[in-house]
């Protein structure tokens, strides 16, 4: 099959509920919708030193990559790409500002799963003290705040707090038993990325 016929096939595709939640998981943290022919796709890269986090990810993203994650030696990273999709440029005109800037979709209220939150954890989240951090600095405040409702659906309480780069959501030390409870089935499955629960 041709390249062109292959990614023709692929945008036929309607996307299953698991590709569905890496993307939101990713687009919540590192991952970007960006522009490819006429439609969207979904760009990830992560450091060298989580080449098994990305692998991760394309093992669930395959069906709609023409190419495995490759090495970005500017970078030390790794990288891949799913092709243009129709969903994906749906999810583009719902996280994002005309302006292009990420935002929080409302209509997601109900659709983050305990995967989704594990990816956007893995992504952007950190150990401090006897709990974890989420960096959120991308989103607006009202963004954050909607973020922390969210959370709260699952029984997690966060506070907003501030550092150099913008907010971060923290994780009342009391939730943080709930929190690991949800998202460490997804996480232990990249041994890399472990080091993230206390």
């Amino acid at each position: 099959m041709s390249h062109t016929k292959h990614a023709n096939t692929i945008k036929k595709l309607s996307l299953t509920q698991t590709e569905y939640q890496v993307t939101i998981g990713s687009v919540l943290g590192d991952g970007t919708l960006s522009k490819a022919g006429k439609n969207y796709r979904l760009r990830l890269e992560h450091q060298s030193a989580h080449h098994d986090y990305i692998e991760w990810k394309y093992h669930h993203l395959s069906r709609l990559c023409m190419t495995k994650p490759k090495y970005v030696k500017q970078h030390n990273s790794y990288r891949v790409g799913t092709v243009g999709h129709p969903e994906l440029t749906e999810l583009r005109s719902k996280f994002y500002t005309n302006d292009g800037i990420k935002q929080i979709p409302k209509v997601f209220l109900d659709c983050l799963s305990p995967m989704s939150i594990a990816i956007w954890f893995m992504d952007d989240g950190y150990r401090i003290h006897k709990t974890v951090g989420i960096a959120v600095h991308s989103f607006s405040l009202e963004d954050v705040e909607f973020l922390k409702y969210i959370m709260k659906k699952y029984e997690i309480a966060c506070n907003i707090q501030y550092d150099g780069h913008g907010p971060r959501l923290y994780i009342k030390t009391e939730s943080y038993g709930i929190f690991k409870k949800l998202v460490k089935p997804h996480v232990i499955q990249v041994p890399c990325m472990a080091y993230k629960l206390v």
